[in-house]
């Protein structure tokens, strides 16, 4: 066992070595567990063996990766990557031809709404809420996923469907997963959506040891498709998934858990506590007054010790239209965390680029990181190796005015796939924008750390500014002519996505309103509080 001081339902959990679902709230230890459960395992592995460590995001991946590794562990050949990594490299690439036979041209993974017009013919509008599919509709558009296949095009939305149907119509990729994988390990799974849950299920019944972490009231994507259902209905099979239930927060102060767990049940049990650290500020103005006035607050709680660093403080917003309210009227030194042009492509070509920039501009990054993820996509000699490391290592040697076209040729270098100008645009973007340069960075401790909330799961900050807690904002509510009972488009979810964010605080959360706002067609309205600040049982909770 590792230095870690597990609790006995921790332990219950890292010792078990059955199929299992593991329920965590958030600071519970989760990802200590499975990060143990992994070193156990590959201990025992043959080299060309692994597991398979599906995380929701990139970041999580490499940290839980990095975690793996700790110490010297030799994680043999396993997979860290999001789920659209993994159905891409482990099961789309080397084995749709399989299905449909020998690709023409290398394939490219392009959203739908990047796709020309005419190449959309037949399908619904997979970039709208609410179009998702399922693996059902499988039948329905293959003709069409066939067509774009000729021309070199998988579509991401469709990633899900398109490597069940794979994995379950090519021995080949049976074989190959059977032979290189002994478990999977899925994180965030009350994210999954219907087609992730049967690839899931399709894995499990080819043999793997499968285990399912998440938390059912941290739910926050089912506007896309996701659906806690899913974890609920591996827990509904005693005969197949053990249970185990890791509920304490060791994470957040006493009471910013007691308000959390309010939110949910206004009787929750609360914990005894000396101190109340959760505020509810409102404060004069608009969202741009507010976020001028936080400026003093956050220099006051660095240098009063109450925060060890402005890094350890971050501003949680619930759109990107309210993060340019926070870059508009912040003073102090920040860093945003907003959407990448290369990622949201999801190409071979962009997650090389990715690393290269990562590489370029993050001394901690190193070459056998690049390399890695290019053996994703091509398999490398010995001699190619040695060869790629020092053109790799070249890069940052480069000056950053030089950087676009030297990026590009190194790229194509290492996996031998032209670059189409949608990715040679989406780097010129990143390349442009010194605001996104700095996600490439590593983190500075003179910088607050500014996101949505759907972007801070899984983080943790001394500090927490929770903003737009307006009615009508968070909850959003819907506007019905002549209606004037309160009608909101997802309370549950929404609920969900404020846990989230008051659960980031490990000391100090502030819940921020102002008395008026600007809704999205810059009107001034009043600033109404959020029906989250007022619940049953929160009185008496902050301050």
């Amino acid at each position: 066992m590792s230095e870690i001081q597990f609790t006995p339902d921790q332990v219950r959990a890292i010792e078990s070595e059955a199929n299992m679902v593991i329920t965590a709230c958030p600071g519970s230890g989760k990802t200590s567990i499975v990060v143990e459960k992994i070193i156990r395992e590959v201990e025992d592995l043959k080299p060309y063996q692994g597991v398979i460590g599906i995380t929701f995001t990139v970041k999580a991946s490499k940290e839980l990766k990095k975690r793996c590794k700790k110490n010297g562990v030799e994680t043999k050949a396993s997979f860290f990557g999001t789920i659209d990594h993994f159905c891409l490299s482990e099961i789309i690439y080397p084995f749709i031809s399989r299905i449909y036979g020998a690709a023409v041209i290398p394939l490219e993974c392009k959203l739908f709404n990047d796709l020309d017009e005419e190449l959309r013919a037949g399908l619904p509008d997979l970039g709208a809420v609410g179009n998702e599919l399922k693996t059902e509709d499988y039948n329905l558009y293959e003709p069409i996923f066939r067509k774009l296949y000729t021309k070199g095009i998988i579509i991401l939305e469709t990633l899900g469907v398109l490597s069940v149907h794979v994995i379950n119509n090519s021995s080949g990729c049976k074989k190959y997963i059977k032979s290189k994988y002994t478990s999977l390990y899925v994180d965030e799974y009350q994210d999954s959506s219907e087609p992730q849950h049967q690839l899931f299920i399709s894995l499990l019944d080819l043999g793997l040891k499968a285990v399912a972490v998440g938390d059912i009231q941290q739910s926050i994507y089912a506007w896309r498709g996701s659906d806690p259902q899913y974890i609920q209905d591996l827990i509904a099979k005693p005969d197949v998934f053990e249970h185990h239930i890791v509920n304490i927060n060791h994470r957040c102060h006493p009471s910013i858990n007691n308000y959390a767990n309010r939110l949910f049940n206004d009787n929750s049990v609360v914990q005894p506590t000396e101190e109340t650290r959760v505020y509810q500020r409102v404060y004069t103005g608009n969202q741009l007054s507010a976020v001028q006035q936080i400026n003093v607050p956050i220099n006051k709680l660095v240098d009063d010790g109450l925060a060890s660093s402005l890094s350890e403080i971050a501003i949680l917003v619930r759109s990107n239209r309210s993060l340019e309210f926070v870059k508009n009227g912040l003073t102090v030194p920040f860093r945003v965390y907003s959407d990448d042009p290369l990622s949201s492509i999801n190409t071979p070509t962009t997650k090389i680029l990715n690393g290269l920039l990562f590489y370029y501009f993050d001394s901690t990054f190193l070459a056998n990181d690049v390399l890695e993820a290019t053996e994703q996509f091509r398999t490398l000699s010995t001699m190619e190796r040695k060869k790629i490391s020092r053109t790799i290592k070249a890069l940052r040697d480069i000056p950053q005015d030089e950087l676009k076209d030297n990026l590009i040729r190194i790229c194509q270098a290492l996996i031998e796939i032209d670059i189409t100008k949608v990715e040679e645009n989406a780097l010129g973007r990143i390349l442009d924008d010194q605001i996104v340069i700095k996600q490439y960075k590593p983190i500075d401790q003179n910088e607050v750390q500014v996101m949505t909330l759907h972007k801070s799961k899984g983080l943790e900050f001394d500090v927490v500014f929770h903003l737009d807690l307006y009615d009508w904002v968070f909850p959003r509510r819907e506007f019905i002519q002549g209606c004037y009972d309160e009608i909101f488009s997802d309370w549950d979810q929404e609920l969900n996505l404020h846990f989230v964010g008051i659960t980031r605080a490990k000391e100090y959360c502030i819940l921020v309103s102002s008395t008026r706002r600007l809704n999205s067609n810059d009107e001034e309205k009043s600033g109404n509080k959020s029906q989250f600040m007022t619940l049953p049982g929160l009185a008496g909770l902050y301050s």
